[in-house]
């Protein structure tokens, strides 16, 4: 046979030549028979000569054995969501308001398919894949690599010119011809059924054992890098995705660019004619700017950059019974009513019950059960009910009653000004216990590694916590007793608790499960206390300062923290060691007491510059008042700028504000 390292090399260069020609390029030049004869050899001669086996092997595709758990990675930077247009209408608006934000300056754009996956990115180095990660909740996600090693279409090793480091952003997802044989092999097993390819593809990548994870047949396109070094000469996105081509990164071959808007228009609904012919689910097609030079101009929001966005295709419709209403409380308190409908097939999916949102809701489509209803569904959201076709109404349809007491607890219901929600006053509801308790260990909040939904129950169940405060009087004797822990878990555990008593005020408030209180909102109250005391001793009127709050969440908030039941809860929190620590404390307090406002273009992302004034003690506000220090007006600046300069408030321009921040940290 002659040497085996030289047919071992030439088989691995063949092998990943056919899978670039075969997943990149989409032009194979062999039988898929010819294909598999070529990846037996190589692992025949593999098994022969062990010492001469490498990680970057095509052969290594399958993983080892099961893994304990799943490491944690922080992305280097954050994996964010897209905004989201539904009509020609959005985009436009959403393209005018860019070219406003460059000045003007020629756009492109480049569209491509929305493919209904999971999130996940690649990190290459010298070439080789070292890890693979998911999007998770876009700052943190899953340590996935042994499981993403298993895909035939993620090289693990790069062609071509590559470069030191790689971070690059892709979907892993499964084709409907695997999830069709997938569902018919748990079937025969009778085991539950996949509800879609996205589920399936989901489940698959939690997976312990990338053994099976290989068995399912996932796929994954790239389509954005994250971090590169050194930086390429490359211009624009298109040419970027290029460059990933010759890398052996599988691109979308559905990938289009354009100069305007007509021409995208016409190609999605070109495309949304096709799509059910692929072998892929694609809910909509993402919009991006094709000048890389302008993202950082553009910058981002909180959940999403403004230089790309996603165009979702028309929701899928079809009627249904409205059999019953249930009242659903959720984890915070709100009570939501839920229908129950008359079982029907909506974009391949039986839907059962869909959301009502809210009694307003009910009001305004007139709803009563036994109605024959409109439901829509947009990709993966939730069903929900649109319109009621009145014109079979027959006359036994019942009212649907708002309920004035908590249908789990029977407390009294506390309903905002609005009559937007109602929620149950009552902190120790039982249904809102096991979620909440769930939720105040999540990630996003207090980020107890260990409790997870099954210990949170299993606590429960056997009288170790009637409340969250439980969580920190637990020890290590009684957690040995429960099945789910032995001595290596209950350690970790603990460890997790005794970890999270000092986690940022902002997290924990979040944590707490505050009604009509999200991340952002729990930051602005965060920032504008600096303390759980002094939040705890506000008056509503405190709350209602907080610019950006509104009055129906400061009045929610407020009377949260009023209830009885919270107020002993949070007692028991201090008494127990839980002490929430200051949100990025100030490096100075040389702002101290200044509200800076930002308007127009500055040369800066706004929250950055915003970042700035809060880390040197100073108040970043969002409008212009008597209270207003500064504004610092960059080009183009507006009504906040006339309104400034009508209350008489002190104008800098971008400069000035940056030599005074830099005077103020000497």
């Amino acid at each position: 046979m002659g040497d085996p390292q030289e047919r071992i090399n030439f088989l691995r260069n063949e092998i990943r030549r056919h899978n670039r020609l075969y997943y990149t390029e989409n032009s194979p030049e062999i039988s898929d028979g010819e294909y598999d004869a070529l990846y037996s050899e190589l692992k025949k001669i593999e098994e022969e000569n062990p010492p001469l086996v490498s990680a970057d092997s095509p052969t290594r595709k399958v993983g080892g054995g099961p893994l304990p758990s799943f490491r944690s990675i922080v992305h280097k930077t954050p994996m964010l969501s897209l905004e989201n247009t539904y009509s020609g209408d959005d985009i436009k608006t959403w393209i005018e308001r860019n070219r406003r934000l460059v000045s003007g300056r020629r756009v492109t754009f480049v569209v491509e398919p929305k493919i209904d996956g999971i999130g996940i990115s690649l990190t290459y180095e010298k070439g080789k894949l070292v890890l693979a990660a998911t999007r998770g909740d876009g700052v943190k996600g899953d340590d996935v690599t042994d499981n993403v090693k298993t895909l035939k279409s993620v090289p693990l090793m790069l062609s071509g010119n590559f470069p030191e480091y790689l971070e690059v952003r892709g979907e892993v997802y499964m084709s409907r011809g695997a999830f069709s044989a997938l569902n018919a092999e748990r079937a025969l097993s009778g085991e539950a059924l996949f509800a879609n390819p996205r589920n399936a593809a989901a489940g698959t990548m939690k997976l312990l054992d990338p053994s099976r994870a290989a068995k399912r047949k996932l796929d994954c396109f790239l389509y954005q890098a994250g971090v590169l070094v050194p930086p390429t000469k490359i211009k624009t996105h298109s040419e970027m995705l290029e460059y990933f081509k010759t890398l052996g990164l599988r691109v979308n071959p559905s990938i289009r660019q354009f100069d305007s808007v007509g021409g995208m228009l016409e190609f999605f609904e070109e495309f949304n004619l096709k799509r059910q012919s692929l072998d892929y689910d694609a809910d909509g097609m993402v919009i991006k700017i094709n000048e890389m030079e302008l993202y950082g101009v553009l910058g981002h929001t909180l959940k999403a950059p403004r230089w790309a966005c996603a165009y979702k295709f028309p929701a899928q419709q079809a009627s249904s019974v409205l059999e019953s209403v249930d009242m659903q409380v959720g984890r915070t308190g709100v009570v939501t009513p839920v229908a129950n409908l008359k079982a029907v097939k909506l974009g391949g999916v039986v839907i059962k019950r869909a959301t009502l949102h809210n009694f307003d809701e009910v009001g305004r489509l007139g709803l009563k059960v036994g109605d024959s209803v409109w439901i829509e569904r947009r990709g993966d959201v939730i069903p929900k009910v649109t319109g009621v076709i009145v014109s079979k109404r027959v006359g036994d349809e019942k009212d649907i009653i708002e309920p004035d007491v908590c249908p789990a607890c029977g407390s009294p219901l506390y309903k905002d000004e609005e009559d937007v929600r109602i929620v149950c006053t009552n902190s120790f509801c039982p249904a809102q216990l096991e979620r909440g308790i769930a939720h105040f260990a999540s990630r996003k909040a207090m980020d107890i590694d260990g409790l997870g939904e099954k210990v949170v129950k299993s606590l429960l169940e056997n009288s170790m916590i009637k409340d969250v405060s439980d969580i920190y009087a637990l020890g290590k004797k009684e957690l040995l007793e429960l099945p789910l822990f032995k001595e290596k878990k209950a350690a970790a555990l603990l460890e997790g608790i005794e970890k999270s008593r000092r986690r940022p005020l902002s997290k924990f408030l979040f944590a707490m499960g505050i009604p009509f209180s999200g991340e952002k909102v729990c930051r602005l109250v965060s920032r504008h206390f600096g303390s759980l005391e002094k939040i705890m001793d506000a008056p509503e009127s405190a709350f209602e300062e907080i610019d950006g709050l509104g009055d129906v969440r400061a009045k929610a908030i407020a009377g949260y923290f009023a209830l009885p039941g919270t107020e002993g809860i949070l007692v028991k929190m201090k008494t127990r060691g839980v002490l929430p620590a200051p949100d990025s404390a100030p490096v100075s307090d040389k702002l101290a007491g200044k509200t800076f406002v930002f308007t127009g273009k500055i040369p800066m992302p706004r929250e950055k510059a915003q970042e700035i004034v809060m880390s040197l003690g100073g108040k970043a506000s969002g409008t212009v008042s008597e209270k207003t220090d500064f504004v610092v007006a960059g080009e183009k600046s507006g009504e906040k700028y006339k309104k400034a300069l009508k209350l008489g408030v002190a104008v800098i321009d971008f400069e000035e504000f940056m030599e005074m921040t830099k005077e103020k940290t000497k």
